[in-house]
């Protein structure tokens, strides 16, 4: 039976992973699975009334946690900001806490990555990155649509992750870009449906309110290219008016539009799928989809099947995690270079670039394929699982 130890008492700790994993312990076949033990929760604040208002016991330190929930039985979820996370995970692992939830994205940057790695490699960690969408129902069905060849073969996908992030953006510098926010999730699905690819174009816009500016916080997009030829293109608004997770696949035979849920308030998603040789217009599937509960679930039992093994278990999840750190690393400096380009040619020229009609326009109101439905236009506390 495993425990649970919660770094970071923000929106991800606290807000989304404490109550999935309290409807998970109230479940009337899980009584065997979960330590009698009150999970246990610390935060570089002082949460105190908040942590025994939820039930759980607060820690004055992860030292005095390590004395609270036996490491040899618990289960760490970390939920602090990414630019912090060597350094936890070090103590942690020296507290003796080997298997840990990671929330996303990992890390930021390769360095980073690499010190992850070799820390989990000396110390037998047993790391997971959280990845509702690789849990999805969704991609779930989208995988079968792939791996069966029903529609033929995959030529294409496409995101369009749009969401107002204003308010959250401006009390909160946890993430850096807009590649932090939303991206993590539709690469990993797009590494899991298409294979391992590379960026071919990266591009950043900043949020402006009124005279404030948070540079690099308004919209991102990535076009990448698999190594099997498929073409992803990903496009994410965090100052849409509108909010809205859609994946399209085009296929030799067909195309697929799916919706992930927007937000934890509800835990369903559409898929409609449109059969080129069936003509006609299809009817959505409405798919329960509750992809944390999933995630989390899946991660305790796998950690209970690999100690019951003597190994260390064969997740993918933390694999795509590396995989996607890395690819964001490549998007910001593709994307660096080219405003660098950008500005030098506004300087060489006195003002916005020859042929050019100035800023990158917003995604924000952008047209919609026919085929897809996705944009075809070029365009401190604990961390915040978006």
């Amino acid at each position: 039976m495993l425990n649970t130890f919660i770094v970071g008492g923000g929106r991800a700790g606290l807000g989304l992973h404490w109550p999935v994993l309290r409807k998970l312990r109230a479940l009337p076949d899980g009584t065997d699975r979960w330590s009698p033990d009150p999970p246990v929760v610390w935060d570089v604040q002082d949460i105190h009334e908040q942590a025994l208002a939820e039930g759980l016991v607060p820690a004055d330190s992860l030292a005095h946690a390590a004395k609270l929930a036996d490491p040899a039985r618990t289960v760490v979820h970390l939920c602090t900001p990414p630019v912090d996370r060597f350094a936890t995970l070090q103590e942690l692992a020296d507290l003796g806490y080997t298997r840990i939830v990671v929330e996303k994205p990992m890390t930021v940057g390769v360095a980073g990555l690499e010190a992850i790695d070799m820390l989990a490699r000396v110390r037998g960690l047993r790391l997971r990155v959280v990845s509702p969408w690789l849990a999805s129902s969704l991609t779930h069905e989208l995988a079968e649509l792939v791996r069966h060849d029903a529609l033929g073969g995959l030529r294409s996908l496409s995101f369009t992750q749009f969401k107002p992030r204003w308010t959250r953006t401006l009390r909160s510098n946890n993430h850096t870009t807009a590649f932090d926010v939303e991206l993590p999730h539709s690469l990993g699905v797009a590494l899991r449906l298409a294979g391992d690819a590379r960026i071919v174009d990266a591009a950043l816009t900043d949020m402006r309110i009124g005279d404030t500016v948070i540079p690099k916080m308004g919209s991102a997009r990535l076009t990448l290219q698999h190594h099997n030829g498929v073409t992803t293109e990903i496009a994410s608004d965090l100052t849409s008016p509108i909010r809205e997770r859609r994946i399209g696949l085009r296929f030799d035979t067909g195309h697929v539009v799916g919706h992930y849920p927007i937000s934890d308030v509800d835990h369903h998603a559409s898929l409609t799928v449109h059969d080129g040789a069936g003509g006609g217009t299809a009817t959505p599937r409405i798919l329960f989809d509750d992809a944390l509960t999933t995630y989390i679930d899946h991660a305790y039992r796998d950690y209970e099947d690999a100690d019951r093994a003597g190994g260390s278990g064969g997740w993918d999840d933390y694999a795509i995690a590396r995989r996607v750190v890395q690819l964001l690393q490549e998007a910001h400096l593709m994307a660096a270079a080219r405003d660098a380009r950008g500005a030098s040619a506004d300087d060489s020229a006195g003002g916005p670039a020859a042929g050019a009609s100035g800023p990158r326009p917003p995604l924000t109101g952008v047209s919609t394929s026919p085929l897809t439905g996705v944009s075809t236009s070029p365009r401190s506390g604990g961390a915040d699982h978006e």
